[in-house]
């Protein structure tokens, strides 16, 4: 596994084969009076109680090897405003798999815009797959798109995230 340097406030993200999980770092903070350290924040999915927490790191990598998504310069909050955003939003529930998932919180915490890459290929390819089953011209693409011969990267990429941001 390749080291990459996490500093607090940035958009951190590992795979989890099919999809991808994302928190953003805040390393030590104190919190209603309580020291944080090494910390990660993130929503917990539906099945763990659909709710804002904080996690050490190293639970929250779980050995995986851990992506820091990179914005493009002028485009997100510095990185302490960052961090008390997604302090703030500590114990908060609400998790919704197609509008207000870990993705959705992390991309919102560093720009105020709730977005998941993740969910918008999903429903692409719902929706082509929909317009093919619509549309019997199409059927034979959409057959061919959803077994991934569409240029070799679409079953890879489909619940990875979008270029909207890149990773280190």
């Amino acid at each position: 596994m390749d080291f990459v340097d996490i500093y607090p406030g940035d958009h951190i993200f590992y795979s989890c084969g099919t999809y991808d999980h994302h928190g953003i770092y805040c390393g030590d903070f104190s919190y209603k009076n309580k020291l944080y350290e090494d910390v990660v924040i993130h929503f917990e999915g539906k099945h763990k109680g659909g709710r804002i927490r904080e996690i050490s790191y190293n639970k929250f990598a779980k050995g995986q090897e851990i992506y820091v998504a990179q914005y493009q310069a002028g485009s997100c909050y510095d990185p302490d405003k960052v961090v008390d955003r997604a302090v703030n939003k500590l114990n908060n529930p609400g998790y919704d798999l197609l509008s207000n998932n870990c993705e959705h919180f992390a991309h919102w915490c560093k720009t105020d815009q709730k977005f998941s890459g993740q969910v918008n290929t999903v429903q692409w390819v719902a929706g082509t797959l929909v317009t093919a089953l619509v549309i019997p011209e199409l059927i034979g693409v959409g057959i061919w798109a959803a077994a991934g011969y569409t240029g070799g990267k679409f079953i890879a990429g489909l619940f990875t995230d979008s270029t909207d941001y890149k990773t280190a």
